[in-house]
């Protein structure tokens, strides 16, 4: 599998990703960032517009899917998927603080 990058995306870069995106979210800037990425990936919203229209739905779905990855990264390891975890990472999607 490969990346759209060109290099391989193998399990030992990802879990390399996941400190990587750790570390910045423990910045206030690189938390910012990200927080900024999730709300703009509709992660902790509904996909479907207001008007029901299947392509704008599926075209937020696409971003969502990128946001849920942002996610995955975050928490990948089973003693951080906790709920303290994923309330922060959606309040810092809201802009808010816990």
């Amino acid at each position: 599998m490969r990346c759209s990058a060109g290099w391989p995306l193998l399990a030992k870069s990802r879990e390399q990703i996941a400190r990587d995106i750790r570390i910045v979210n423990g910045s206030a800037e690189g938390s910012r960032v990200i927080g900024y990425l999730l709300s703009f990936c509709h992660v902790f919203e509904n996909s479907m517009p207001r008007d029901c229209n299947p392509n704008m739905t599926l075209f937020n779905e696409g971003q969502r899917s990128v946001g849920n990855e942002i996610v995955a990264l975050l928490v990948n390891e089973p003693e951080r998927f906790k709920a303290e975890t994923l309330r922060r990472v959606a309040s810092q999607a809201e802009g808010t603080d816990l």
